[in-house]
């Protein structure tokens, strides 16, 4: 301060000098030019008072000059401490908010120390941390209740007084890997506790780091998730256990259908060639019928064993259900699958011994090749199943290899079905009938009511659609719709007067064993008014062997509304002399097999001769179908048969033609 003074003194001075020298020069130099330029006084006076006025002007401009220097310096000096003394106000208001923000922070702290203090301790997981030597320095309650211990017997102690030795050498060494990899990692441990309590636990582990990005302790959150473990290990199990039901047959313990599926499905997805064999057991269901479903189930099981002894570890063996298995054979090769195959029927023709009882059983076997064959599972199934039926029509105790041809014939299977079942709502079905004549009069006697089928103008032969109707169960539906068209007939017959005899009807096996047979033919008298002594209903001799006393029962029902009963195709079947005697029947019918050309079959003249005796013996009416020429005619006449049914006599005929010849 007392340099910056002497300064301004000095330059003060200085100016000051300046001054003087400049005035006292003006003053002696404007006199001296006064007095040259002019001797008048009177001039000379008047250049005083210029000289006067000019030094007042100069003085007045520099004085002006110096004053606004001088308060302009004044004014900023000035200027700049008013803003120095609000710099300073303002710096000191900042200052003081400071302070009050620095006050709330280090209440907020406090507050928010106390906040994570409480939400550490009441956290239900365990939140530790530990310093660069091990030691705790956090320890919460959550922990102290997982492991049993309490909060303070633990700060500043390490693992050695938690755990067991074993574990906290392990802990350790999880530690370093944190300290040096500087990662944050997340497992599963087990841990046993001192007090020997065995749980696991999901550690989330970190280093603890400082400004510097240093570690100086390690941090770990853990949670006890010992129950979830044995949740899930029961969730496991009974995964496991529903998987096995879900994919495993009870009895034989192979994959079931479901799970040979899946094995299907996902194969189909490769381009490798495979084939899919199904297996059928021939007449499984009576050994079933003859010595129960736990001896058939034994019998599966050692089925089962022979099916893995004869194809290799490769196969894919399931039970499909009920006596059906498949088998997956990584080959394409035929001559390879037929080699297993032959080798499987060879297994089968040796009996197999259940409870010490040899039981002998077939099986027909169906195969497709993919994808040769098909190309997915459904139609895997499809072909395989396909061949197998095959094999059985072959004969059973086959097997059989998939043809396109196969699928033509179910097609048309299919179709002709379908047509079947519209023929019935569109009337195309008829009733045709051939008289039945007297043997030694020709006159008629009776006739047999025909079933025929006209389809886009041609007649299917019965041959074909009979049988289409007995496996696809439209029988049943047919069966009425002949009695009931039957039954109209002989009663329009009956009143015009040209009722011959009786009109035969066959009844199909299935349809007489139908639970509403007996309640179906009383409602379709009363429907129509027919009589039951005007119809005769024919049955087939394979029809009673399929249920001897069921059949015999309802025969008895049949004949006791008044139905007259023959028997069709006698001799045909196997034997059923044991029960003829006490089967209600009224005739029998000679197949037509046995009189075709009779005159040159020795043995069909014999069979003939017997069964006409027997039948008088018996006091059974009976007639023989299918003669066409005299000779076989003569010969029935000569064995004094009852009637005959022939082209001799007549073809089939429609209802008009039928008519007029029963009115001539």
């Amino acid at each position: 301060m007392s340099t910056l003074s002497s300064q301004s003194f000095k330059n003060a001075f200085f100016i000051s000098i300046i001054y003087f020298i400049a005035g006292v020069f003006w003053i002696v130099l404007s006199d001296f030019i006064v007095a040259v330029l002019s001797d008048n006084a009177h001039e000379v006076t008047t250049l005083q008072i210029y000289k006067g006025w000019f030094f007042v002007f100069v003085t007045t401009v520099i004085l002006f000059l110096l004053s606004y220097k001088i308060f302009h310096v004044i004014h900023s000096r000035y200027t700049q401490s008013l803003k120095q003394i609000k710099k300073y106000h303002k710096t000191k208001e900042t200052l003081k908010q400071t302070e009050e923000i620095v006050k709330a922070s280090e209440i907020e702290l406090l507050k928010y120390d106390k906040i994570l203090k409480t939400i550490i301790n009441n956290s239900p997981d365990a939140i530790f941390a530990k310093d660069i030597d091990g030691k705790y320095i956090i320890f919460n309650d959550g922990a102290s209740k997982m492991l049993h211990l309490e909060v303070e017997n633990v700060l500043g102690n390490s693992d050695d007084a938690i755990f067991a030795p074993q574990d906290a050498a392990k802990i350790k060494e999880e530690d370093k890997i944190v300290l040096s990899s500087f990662q944050i990692d997340t497992k599963e441990e087990l841990f046993v506790s001192k007090d020997g309590i065995e749980k696991t636990f999901l550690t989330t582990k970190g280093p603890i780091l400082d400004k510097d990005n240093k570690a100086f302790g390690v941090f770990g959150i853990a949670r006890d998730i010992s129950a979830q473990k044995k949740h899930e290990s029961y969730l496991l199990k009974s995964k496991e256990k529903f998987y096995k039901l879900s994919h495993l047959d009870v009895v034989t313990s192979l994959p079931n259908r479901l799970h040979i599926s899946e094995v299907l499905t996902a194969k189909c997805s490769e381009s490798s060639p495979f084939c899919l064999i199904f297996i059928d057991l021939d007449e499984f269901g009576m050994i079933n019928d003859s010595y129960g479903h736990r001896f058939g189930d034994k019998l599966l099981f050692e089925i089962s064993k022979v099916l893995k002894e004869v194809f290799d570890s490769s196969a894919f063996i399931s039970r499909m259900g009920g006596d059906e298995f498949g088998i997956i054979l990584n080959s394409g090769n035929k001559e390879e699958i037929t080699f297993f195959m032959q080798k499987l029927l060879d297994k089968f023709s040796n009996p197999f011994t259940i409870d010490f009882i040899d039981i002998y059983i077939t099986a027909s076997s169906g195969i497709c090749i993919f994808p040769d064959n098909a190309k997915t599972m459904e139609e895997l199934y499809q072909e395989a199943d396909a061949a197998m039926y095959n094999a059985k029509k072959m004969g059973k105790n086959r097997f059989s290899f998939y043809h396109s041809q196969f699928k033509k014939d179910a097609i048309s299977y299919t179709q002709m079905v379908t047509n079947l079942k519209q023929a019935i709502k569109n009337e195309e079905l008829e009733l045709y009938f051939q008289p039945q004549n007297d043997s030694t009069s020709g006159e008629i006697v009776g006739l047999e009511a025909l079933l025929r089928w006209r389809h886009q103008d041609k007649m299917v032969l019965p041959d074909i659609f009979i049988p289409l109707a007995e496996k696809s169960g439209l029988i049943i539906d047919i069966g009425s719709f002949v009695l009931r068209s039957g039954f109209k007939t002989v009663k329009s017959w009956h009143e015009l007067g040209i009722l011959k005899g009786r009109v035969a009807i066959n009844i199909s096996a299935r349809q007489l064993v139908h639970l509403d047979f007996i309640k179906t033919l009383k409602a379709m008298l009363k429907e129509t008014e027919c009589e039951a002594v005007w119809i005769e209903l024919e049955i087939t001799e394979s029809s009673i062997l399929e249920n001897p006393k069921l059949t015999i029962n309802l025969l008895q029902q049949i004949k006791a509304l008044g139905f007259y009963i023959s028997m069709d195709d006698f001799g045909t079947g196997y034997s059923s002399l044991s029960y003829l005697k006490n089967l209600p029947i009224d005739k029998l019918k000679i197949d037509k097999s046995f009189i075709t050309n009779i005159q040159n079959e020795p043995k069909n003249q014999t069979i003939v001769k017997t069964v006409i005796f027997l039948a008088k013996e018996l006091g059974i009416y009976v007639l023989a179908e299918g003669a066409e020429t005299q000779e076989e005619v003569d010969f029935l006449v000569e064995n004094k048969i009852d009637s005959i049914q022939g082209y001799y006599y007549a073809k089939p005929m429609p209802l008009n033609e039928i008519e007029k010849m029963l009115q001539a």
